[in-house]
């Protein structure tokens, strides 16, 4: 992207890849197209490591690996394209990789994206038969293609957050039920993005804006005045407040884990 120089990235989604997937077709294409030894070994590593666990009683009863299949969400499906003609290349491959694997690219959900000023956008993805997406794009839950630092991003978090508390204004809800709909929904609905960017200030202040208004049943048509400032609301529990977590705080802590596990688990990816 930073090259300026014109090219297309194509997302590909493959139906049932979780548990129709060969292993050994996957890594025996991705050397014929020239992916280099090294990445395949990464890749390798990231399906064959995973453990599953099986809920007996509610309680989660040892682990097992598997030898077939993929997560949702592996990112083996983004390609990026600097000539058009490779796109013929790829149709190809996906016709062979549809029939020596059994696996089928869902056209309906791939797109096809560009990255600089690329001409004959329309043509190119009729040669694939997919769509044509725009930056930035969702990939993985994350926003792939925005800066890191723009407000913007966070819209999806407080849609969300502003659909649920639309749904639960129509109902008689108590001080307690609030708060306990509060600490497990709505404080939980941003722990991924938090997790990856750092939250801008204006972000936080109307996040907190929105649980501190369900909070005290405060909406448009029909405001009410806080009891008690906020700030001594998310104090901890043991300090006489209610232990809602603050935004800014709890970003800071989960950036921070993964300088944490940078340093302390050396052995992971």
């Amino acid at each position: 992207m930073k090259s300026g120089i014109p090219s297309v990235i194509v997302k590909l989604d493959i139906e049932k890849a979780y548990d129709h997937m060969n292993w050994d077709a996957l890594f025996y294409l991705m050397e014929r197209m020239g992916f280099g030894e090294k990445w395949r070994r990464w890749m390798k590593f990231c399906v064959s490591t995973v453990r599953f666990s099986v809920l007996l009683n509610g309680s989660p009863v040892g682990f097992f690996g598997i030898t077939w299949g993929l997560r949702q969400g592996d990112s083996l499906s983004l390609l990026f394209v600097s000539y058009w003609e490779q796109l013929l290349y790829i149709r190809t491959v996906m016709i062979f990789f549809e029939t020596i694997t059994g696996l089928k690219v869902n056209i309906g959900k791939s797109e096809i994206v560009p990255m600089g000023v690329v001409g004959g956008l329309d043509t190119l993805a009729g040669v694939l038969g997919c769509n044509v997406g725009r930056l930035p794009m969702i990939y993985l839950g994350m926003p792939f293609g925005a800066y890191f630092k723009d407000p913007s991003i966070w819209n999806p978090i407080i849609e969300k957050m502003e659909k649920k508390v639309f749904g639960w204004k129509r109902l008689y809800l108590s001080k307690g039920g609030r708060l306990t709909l509060l600490k497990s929904t709505l404080s939980s609905l941003s722990t991924y993005f938090l997790s990856l960017f750092i939250i801008p200030p204006v972000v936080a202040d109307r996040l907190e804006r929105i649980q501190r208004n369900f909070l005290w049943g405060s909406f448009e048509e029909s405001f009410k005045y806080p009891l008690v400032a906020w700030n001594k609301v998310c104090w901890p529990v043991e300090a006489r407040g209610l232990g809602i977590r603050r935004f800014g705080l709890f970003n800071q802590a989960l950036l921070g884990k993964w300088l944490w596990r940078f340093g302390s688990e050396t052995n992971n990816l």
